[in-house]
């Protein structure tokens, strides 16, 4: 095959090292100890879990190197535990017609070979997801820069090196999807953000980037905004569809280490991880925010602009929520989403005006009423399918704990875990969900769909 750069072995060939000098230290003494200050200097959230994958940036360590360093001390924790490292970045000098995978067995480094994942390689190529692309690989430098960092603070594991081009959010994150694994496997996606703007410029716009990948929004992140956008946004498909949101670890332009502020190539880090429970303040702001976007349109006579820019982090990924507004003489409202459309503080506000305004059960609620209704918030968890025969789902149900959505017979019904107060058993509980979606046969349907979900749920 055409485009390998690399020496040929008994068991197949080496990509050997197109940047080593370049980007960073080919000497291997001063390569470690510039990786190892990078990652022990950088800065790290503490409350943050060991990340599933990063964003890291790829530029010369002198310049991305401290952002980069991030990202790498987040996955610190996973050595020794981690055995696979799925690399994922932009093809900058040859095209790709999707994304490419290398035929090598290897990948050299100035701090020793690292063994390619050539299994994982070739069922992707077999599968129709990727094309061989030993001639974009050769001289890309967005994957090389990772592996000194990989090398020395993972240790000895495998990569699966995805070159990546023309191509959609969802095709690439459905190759992320095949790659995936579970805790033996991490993903590194590599990407610089704005290019020779200004720096003032290049702020602003890398801060609505990443407002966009916390808030999982893949279709606004382009080419201007990051030279990676495309595996940035198939990572955030995948993170999605596995329940991970993503964290800010660091940002920095090229002004902060050359000191030129006309013409910078911005950076920033993140970490992909598990939702945590919000903590007090942030309900409160939550709170605040609903009842601010209510009030404002009952003044106002339009919806509440959403342009806040004080959102706590942890409230922009993606979110489902319910809405509940009661006064003195009962339910004055409730609306809420079952699948994340947008991210948590907009769905919250999203709701909180449909129930005051918009539930066709019950009037829209007036100023004077707004001070007096009492207003529940009500945090969802991702839903998860769970056994549709009916004895086994109401052996199976936690009640106060477990909310339903059931589909049948083209009809859809849910219930928070809060109803649990209004019936006797799981039995009741399913009886009452089948009227509430409309179900009214004796028997449980035969193509009956059912999914758990639980929530965080407060009340001013």
């Amino acid at each position: 095959m055409s485009g390998k750069v690399g020496a040929d072995t008994a068991t197949g060939w080496v990509r050997e090292p197109a940047v080593a000098g370049l980007f960073y230290p080919a000497d291997p003494r001063r390569l470690r100890s510039e990786v190892t200050d990078h990652v022990r200097t950088a800065a790290s959230p503490p409350d943050l879990a060991p990340p599933k994958a990063v964003i890291a940036p790829h530029a010369g360590y002198r310049y991305s190197g401290p952002t980069a360093g991030a990202a790498y001390r987040a996955l610190a924790p996973w050595r020794g535990r981690a055995q696979r490292v799925v690399l994922a970045g932009p093809a900058h000098r040859v095209p790709v017609p999707g994304v490419g995978v290398s035929t090598a067995d290897a990948w050299r480094t100035p701090l020793g070979d690292m063994a390619v994942d050539v299994t994982a390689c070739r069922e992707l190529v077999e599968r129709g997801d990727a094309v061989e692309a030993d001639d974009a690989h050769g001289p890309e430098h967005s994957l090389e820069v990772q592996l000194p960092f990989i090398h020395e603070v993972l240790g000895s594991v495998t990569i699966v090196p995805l070159v990546v081009g023309r191509g959609s959010a969802e095709s690439t994150g459905r190759v992320l999807e095949q790659v995936w694994g579970g805790d033996e496997t991490v993903v590194v996606v590599s990407s610089d953000l704005s290019h020779y703007l200004d720096d003032v410029s290049a702020r602003e716009r890398d801060q609505r980037t990443a407002v966009a990948i916390l808030e999982g929004r893949s279709d606004d992140v382009g080419p201007y905004d990051a030279c990676g956008c495309v595996p940035i946004c198939g990572l955030l498909v995948a993170a999605r569809d596995h329940g991970v949101v993503a964290r800010m670890l660091a940002a920095s332009t090229s002004a902060d280490t050359s000191g030129d502020v006309d013409r910078v190539v911005g950076y920033a880090s993140f970490g992909f991880v598990a939702p945590r429970p919000l903590g007090d303040g942030e309900r409160r702001w939550l709170t605040d925010l609903a009842r601010r976007a209510i009030e404002h349109e009952v003044k106002a006579g339009e919806p509440y602009p959403l342009d806040d820019d004080d959102v706590p982090e942890r409230l922009r990924p993606p979110g489902c929520s319910f809405v509940s507004l009661d006064l003195a003489g009962g339910p004055a409202g409730c609306i809420g989403s079952l699948e994340p459309q947008r991210s948590l503080w907009r769905d919250v506000a999203h709701n909180a005006r449909a129930a005051a305004f918009d539930d066709p059960r019950y009037p829209s609620i007036e100023l004077d009423d707004l001070a007096e209704a009492t207003l529940t918030i009500s945090v969802l968890s991702p839903l998860s399918l769970v056994a549709g025969d009916r004895d086994e789902l109401e052996r199976s149900l936690r009640p106060g704990v477990d909310g339903l959505v059931l589909s049948a017979e083209g009809l859809r019904g849910t219930f928070l875990p809060s109803v649990w107060g209004k019936v006797d058993d799981a039995k009741g509980f399913l009886d009452l969900l089948l009227r509430k979606a409309g179900l009214t046969g004796d028997c449980w349907p035969a193509d009956a769909v059912v999914w758990r979900y639980t929530t965080d749920e407060w009340s001013d």
